[in-house]
């Protein structure tokens, strides 16, 4: 199987990455309370407390 040359692989992790940035959610120096939180509430998953937060 052929696979692509380096500068198309390239651009097409860059689209995806700039792609997911979009839904990114940056919460500085708070990802320690973050994580204390989603294990309390017993959340396996990010976008579980996520969700759970947002539905409140």
């Amino acid at each position: 199987m052929l696979s692509s040359p380096p500068c198309i692989r390239k651009q097409k992790r860059k689209e995806l990455d700039a792609r997911r940035s979009k839904c990114r959610i940056r919460i500085g120096g708070h990802l320690e309370q973050w994580c204390q939180l989603k294990e309390q509430l017993g959340f396996s998953l990010h976008s579980q407390l996520a969700k759970y937060l947002i539905d409140r």
